[in-house]
């Protein structure tokens, strides 16, 4: 029993430490998983080799924390559906357990005895057990969810199935797990207790499941995830703002080739970031934010008296054709721009003396 055991623990571990050092949030929440199925098949792996009687101050080592199992393939499954961390609360239980068994693994070895014989049999155990199924069931509820999730979101967009398939298939060796436990925890309720030794069927199934883990993810460590990317909430209008500046300060208004990839380009963004950017922050396409700074800029020569010909200040402003000028010009300021241009000498005509008297 110990050698199946323990060669199926043998393997687990080097799989997990050489999935761990390929890096990413996935493989290492999948490799601490494949540890965590180490540590459960632990205490029988020894125990049926005869440690516990050889040993005895070995009672109670915190080798095996089961209530991390859940929490572990909920984090591995999140990172490939989601690709994030889950809140640090889930880790509560699990670090409870180990603080526990850690605390009591220092007790006298006398103490120990009468403690397991009087408090942790028939009273802890049986709620240990219970957390246990709870948890197992609750996360593989949730990771069905999430499953579901993400594989209509794949259908939506037309994306290739095959990251849906490897998540499927890690929530498939998991729920085998919490079956055999399950049909092991009602046999020991309804039909007889179960000793140390007729729970090795389960552990040998938990060894198996976790070989099958463990090499599918040594397979497709390097596999596309494919995880939702969810649309994020932005307050576009200091982008938009700060895009505007950066196209003045630069002049780059002034380019009558200037189009929305080379714009994108030029700013370091994505023309879908772009657009998105000044509809959302602005109110405006890209063609009325970079003319409107065209023709802002015909409007200031224009009110400064400049003697130059309309066209040409139209040309040199970046503006294609007269009548995308004039259109734009009248869109913005309500008149055409020889309009403007006699309305605003008139007025400074007018201010002039007024300055020539003050002075």
């Amino acid at each position: 029993m110990s050698l199946i055991l323990g060669l199926f623990e043998a393997q687990m571990l080097v799989l997990a430490a050489a999935i761990i050092g390929r890096g990413g949030m996935t493989r290492r929440s999948l490799g601490a998983l494949l540890i965590v199925l180490c540590g459960v098949l632990t205490p029988f792996t020894i125990g049926y080799a005869g440690f516990y009687d050889r040993w005895p101050w070995l009672s109670f080592a915190p080798f095996a924390v089961p209530l991390a199992i859940g929490p572990l393939l909920y984090v591995h499954l999140n990172g490939l559906i989601f690709d994030r961390p889950i809140p640090r609360w889930h880790a509560a239980l699990p670090v409870a357990q180990f603080a526990y068994q850690a605390v009591a693994f220092c007790m006298p070895l006398d103490l120990r005895g009468a403690f397991d014989r009087q408090v942790q049999r028939p009273w802890l155990d049986p709620i240990l057990a219970a957390l246990l199924l709870a948890s197992m069931v609750g996360y593989a509820v949730a990771a069905l969810r999430a499953l579901r999730r993400h594989r209509c979101w794949l259908v939506a967009r037309r994306s290739n199935l095959a990251a849906a398939r490897r998540v499927r298939a890690v929530l498939i060796a998991y729920a085998a797990i919490v079956t055999v436990r399950t049909g092991y925890l009602i046999a020991d309720a309804l039909i007889a207790p179960l000793s140390y030794f007729d729970m090795f069927g389960f552990y040998v199934v938990l060894a198996v499941v976790g070989n099958y883990m463990a090499i599918e993810g040594w397979r497709q460590a390097d596999a596309r995830p494919h995880p939702i990317v969810e649309p994020i909430e932005r307050d576009w209008r200091p982008i938009a703002a700060a895009w505007m500046d950066r196209i003045e300060a630069h002049g780059w208004w002034r380019d009558p080739d200037l189009d929305l990839a080379e714009l994108s380009r030029r700013l370091g963004t994505n023309t879908a970031y772009l657009s998105r950017g000044l509809n959302e922050g602005l109110g405006l396409g890209f063609a009325e934010a970079i003319n409107g700074l065209r023709v802002e800029h015909v409007a200031a020569r224009l009110r400064d008296g400049t003697d130059g010909d309309i066209l040409t200040l139209a040309i040199d402003a970046g503006f294609g054709s007269k009548a995308t000028f004039n259109r734009v010009f009248k869109e913005r300021f309500g008149v055409t721009p020889s309009t403007y241009r006699r309305v605003s000498t008139v007025k400074n005509d007018a201010e002039r003396p007024d300055l020539q008297r003050n002075t």
